[in-house]
């Protein structure tokens, strides 16, 4: 067997490479494999997305000033932050968005009561 990173030989029963260090990844990539993946990596026990969340709201000097000075460990990094953001608030407006026809809406007072995409022009 050997290694897809350094291309040393590795014996059969090694989960990771003892020259570079990489796993050694057995199963093929699926849909759930990719799932499993995410799942660990953002909602595990250690999960550093929940505890840079929690920290940005209570102390984010706290999670800034820490990733300025090298703790980078300990919070998911920004880009990727960044990216689960935007992918949930786009799921939020898109779902807003479809379900936004079936609610009347009085936003100016007036007591004329019109759909929500009436008034927005959406």
């Amino acid at each position: 067997m050997q290694c897809k990173n350094c291309d040393s030989t590795l014996r059969t029963d090694y989960s990771y490479c003892p020259d570079c260090g990489a796993k050694v990844i057995r199963n093929r990539l699926t849909v759930k494999n990719l799932w499993y993946d995410a799942i660990e990596r953002y909602f595990n026990i250690d999960n550093t997305f929940l505890r840079t969340f929690i920290r940005l709201f209570s102390k984010p000097e706290v999670v800034i000033v820490g990733y300025i000075d090298g703790i980078r460990k300990k919070y998911l990094n920004p880009i990727s932050y960044l990216g689960i953001a935007i992918t949930l608030s786009g799921l939020l407006v898109f779902f807003m968005r479809k379900n936004s026809g079936q609610f009347d809406m009085d936003i100016l007072g007036t007591g004329q009561s019109q759909p929500f995409q009436d008034k927005f022009g959406m």
